[in-house]
């Protein structure tokens, strides 16, 4: 076994993340709605990684504005391309009517469009030609580019101004706004593409379960001119220049063996137990982990805490029997959250059906049911590749190729299927002894795998791994739901420790 099936799958919540936290200052403010064109070139780690381009158009009594952002980063050896385009429809005054987002990090595009109907916004989400369509409540208060840009002209630029915007980003938070305080800062003097220019500075934080703040610096017409954003591990600096400049060649940083976490020794792949300390470097504090049915926690301080983790004993889920129709209702309907289906996993795909029916053919109890799917996937997903950005089950069926979140949804997915309540996991897990990156002592690189509900109880399963009883090695520092709502809280706890993690292994029951 490698770890080339393995990653973790940060890189989606990452760009929607950046595009939050820039796109409101990305749109050039002015007192009337005129043809505005602005580029960028956007830099990640210092690397030159990719480009910007916004738009802001009068159209009749709508203001039409546009977001097109093009990223390469660097997986090892593989360089991985993220393309994300939003389009805002708006009326004069800035008052929302509709949106369209497309996000490619697979081989096949998402697309999310909404109209706002009153207090109320219609999704509609394709890919492949499906569509699937929700409606949720909608904040009167939020305000998309060209509102927001209004906003700004309303409270204007004079240093210790503070205010606050709504915004809304479905591929996030599909079921309400996320808001963001605005601060004004006197002028300074910054550096922009080697010439110094005096420019008013604006601070943005993103009111998220971990705050992302940014800075962004605008010139006395209000337009921006650089902004950075600082997540931690990640570092992006967006400067506007000419198309020609903002077009030029990228350099791919590197986000995939600069997370990875060294320990101070190796746990045998057949142990039983393991107990864990981990700590939070600098000042950062560690986010709430998720007690699971291999993980305990014990917060020892903000910026410590030790977790144990325990094989599931399997032998005993095997006992369990079939589940009787009456049982089968009452559980579909306790868990009907983690068997629906959605944009990541969409349960009600031909192509998904059929292989679920081939996967657990001949399987009687959810156990053998659980085992069946997950060594399908395994072999099904015959391209382990990390080229892939975070493709939907979908996606997976028709391709099979990925890593380890290709792996993790299409599980989820094709269990759903099958009657067992899936979700994904985010977290770390020891990379295999025969890795050239497993380390002097063991190391833990960031993964995804899937849970199933069986017997009353979350279990964990992992196809990019190939097993079905999970090593007490996997740590689980956020549950994905893989719906359409629920994924922001789960984005923002594995964000908030990517690069700033240590561990060390104080006990092993072999």
């Amino acid at each position: 076994m490698t770890f080339a099936g393995t990653r973790h799958a940060a890189d989606r919540w990452i760009v929607l993340a950046v595009l939050l936290a820039i796109t409101p200052a990305a749109v050039a403010q002015s007192e009337r709605p005129i043809d505005e064109d602005h580029w960028y070139v956007v830099h990640m780690q210092g690397e030159r990684c990719g480009y910007m381009h916004a738009t802001v158009k009068g159209v009749g009594d709508e203001v039409n504005t546009r977001t097109h952002m093009q990223l390469e980063i660097a997986r090892g050896p593989t360089k991985l391309e993220i393309g994300m385009e939003q389009a805002f429809r708006e009326t004069l005054a800035g008052k929302p009517l509709g949106f369209k987002h497309t996000m490619t990090m697979g081989t096949e595009p998402t697309t999310t469009s909404g109209t706002i109907k009153g207090d109320k916004v219609v999704l509609i989400t394709e890919q492949f030609g499906v569509k699937r369509e929700a409606t949720y409540d909608f904040d009167p208060e939020v305000r998309f580019a060209w509102g927001q840009s209004l906003l700004q002209k309303k409270y204007g630029f004079e240093p210790g101004t503070t205010y606050t915007i709504k915004t809304y980003e479905p591929n996030m938070k599909a079921d309400g706004p996320i808001v963001a305080k605005i601060e004004i800062h006197p002028k300074e003097s910054i550096d922009v593409l080697g010439k110094k220019r005096k420019l008013t500075r604006l601070t943005m934080t993103l009111q998220l379960p971990t705050p992302i703040p940014s800075e962004t610096w605008v010139d006395d017409d209000a337009n921006p001119i650089v902004t950075t954003v600082n997540m931690g591990i990640i570092s992006l600096k967006v400067i506007e220049t000419t198309k020609k400049q903002a077009l030029g060649e990228t350099e791919a940083p590197e986000l995939f063996f600069s997370t990875f976490v060294q320990t101070n020794r190796r746990i045998a792949e057949d142990a039983k137990a393991v107990k864990l300390r981990l700590r939070a470097t600098g000042d950062h504090k560690l986010p709430k982990l998720p007690k699971t049915g291999m993980q305990s926690v014990k917060r020892v301080s903000d910026r410590e805490m030790v977790v144990t983790l325990r094989r599931i004993d399997w032998e005993k889920l095997r006992a369990v029997g079939a589940e009787s129709e009456s049982s089968r209702k009452k559980m579909r309907k306790k868990m009907k959250t983690y068997l629906r289906a959605s944009t990541m996993c969409d349960t009600n795909d031909k192509r998904i059906k059929r292989l679920t029916k081939k996967a657990v053919k001949g399987c009687k109890t959810p156990a053998e049911k659980a085992d069946g799917l997950r060594r399908f996937v395994t072999k099904y997903v015959n391209d382990k590749s990390l080229d892939v950005g975070f493709a939907t089950a979908s996606e997976v069926a028709r391709t099979r190729e990925g890593d380890c979140s290709e792996h993790g949804v299409l599980l989820a997915a094709l269990a759903r299927v099958a009657g067992l309540p899936a979700r994904g996991v985010s977290g770390i897990v020891q990379i295999p002894e025969d890795s050239a990156l497993s380390g002097k002592g063991g190391a833990f690189g960031y993964h995804m795998w899937t849970q199933v509900y069986i017997d009353k109880k979350w279990v964990d399963i992992d196809a990019a791994m190939r097993q079905t009883d999970c090593d007490p090695t996997h740590i689980a520092l956020a549950l994905m739901p893989l719906n359409d709502e629920g994924m922001l809280d789960s984005a923002m706890s594995l964000l908030s420790v990517l690069g700033q993690l240590e561990i060390e292994v104080l006990d092993v029951e072999e």
